[in-house]
């Protein structure tokens, strides 16, 4: 029987990934003005300890104008504990 390449380690660079599956970015549109919550760390956390190789979080804006709607995750302005 051939070997199947989705559970074989891949190199990405630097990175090493333990097998090939990948979850994507799924917009979730949960964010607390525009910061990740612990519902972030489960969810991402459950696809990790379920052994995927990746999980790609979800988009994250780098300025509040680039945001399409109001439940997009962002990384300016105010810091999540100020903003809370």
């Amino acid at each position: 029987m051939p070997e199947r390449l989705l559970f074989t380690p891949l190199s990405l660079r630097e990175v090493r990934l333990r097998n090939r599956i990948v979850v994507p970015p799924m917009h979730q549109y949960s964010p607390v003005k525009g910061f990740p919550t612990d519902w972030h760390l489960i969810n991402a956390g459950t696809f990790a300890a379920g052994g995927a190789g990746l999980v790609i979080i979800e988009s994250t804006k780098v300025e509040r104008r680039g945001c399409g709607t109001v439940g997009d995750l962002g990384i300016s302005g105010t810091t999540p504990s100020s903003s809370r």
